[in-house]
């Protein structure tokens, strides 16, 4: 009796150890799990954050952006240190973050080169992304609602940069090719456009500048001619000239401007 009461203790003892073993076994599986679902979560996180502050680098002239996401980026890594087997990858990448942010910035240019369709088309999803993010990180309090809205206008401007990119490289070419006509009417677009952005941008004011300096060296020489013609009849005949065929220009810039996506667009080959 005595032996049979010692046997089933000790297979009752048994059972429990093997449930506690396999109990403590999946607990530490699921703990396993959880830790790499957060390690790849963290990864694409910091990966996607970096690829958007490396994807506005060539038109990115000021680091207000780029910091607020610099920061972020840190703080990943940072927490990625908490879970990762490769410690020292992590703090390599965390070291060079201040080495990257005092990269020098892209200049903004009044005479800028014309953007391709596939670099613009790649620039506008990428500030759409970024503004997305900004939101969230606002959202998330990492931000405060007036540094959200910098950094928001901010945006607007470069995409506005884009928006005109063709406008204003053509008008240029136009000015130093002679064709003021329509370089008059092309940078008049210009101006309506920065005009009907409310972005408070020192950028915007320098190509504003730049633009209405570039009206008034078009308009100088026949100014000059008014201001010197003799008769009232003479003055009135430069007048008309000055303002002659005005409609047929306007359709003429308004054509180029309209040809952007037709002219320079991909061919079905060509990588978006």
């Amino acid at each position: 009796m005595t032996l049979q009461i010692v046997t089933i203790l000790f297979l009752f003892f048994i059972v429990v150890l093997s449930v506690i073993i396999g109990t403590r076994a999946h607990q530490k599986e699921r703990e396993e799990t959880e830790k790499r679902f957060l390690q790849l979560k963290l990864t694409n996180r910091a990966d996607r954050v970096y690829s958007q502050i490396k994807g506005i680098a060539q038109i990115n002239t000021d680091p207000i952006v780029t910091d607020v996401l610099y920061d972020f980026y840190v703080d990943t890594l940072k927490e990625m240190l908490n879970s990762s087997d490769n410690i020292d990858e992590l703090e390599e990448r965390i070291a060079k973050v201040d080495e990257e942010r005092e990269s020098e910035l892209a200049t903004f240019e009044t005479r800028p080169e014309l953007l391709s369709f596939p670099e613009k088309s790649r620039f506008k999803e990428k500030l759409t992304k970024l503004a997305k993010m900004i939101l969230y990180l606002r959202r998330k309090g990492r931000i405060s609602p007036a540094h959200y809205q910098a950094c928001y206008d901010y945006l607007r401007w470069l995409n506005l940069c884009l928006q005109i990119n063709r406008q204003l490289v053509q008008a240029n070419n136009n000015a130093e090719k002679g064709d003021t006509r329509v370089a008059k009417t092309l940078y008049g677009v210009i101006l309506s456009h920065l005009g009907s952005v409310s972005v408070d941008r020192p950028e915007k004011q320098e190509l504003e500048d730049f633009v209405k300096e570039q009206i008034r060296i078009i308009y100088e020489p026949e100014m000059e001619a008014i201001e010197n013609a003799e008769t009232p009849e003479e003055a009135a005949a430069l007048i008309e000239d000055m303002t002659a065929n005005q409609a047929e220009i306007e359709a003429k810039a308004r054509a180029e401007i309209q040809s952007f996506d037709q002219d320079i667009a991909p061919n079905s080959d060509t990588p978006a």
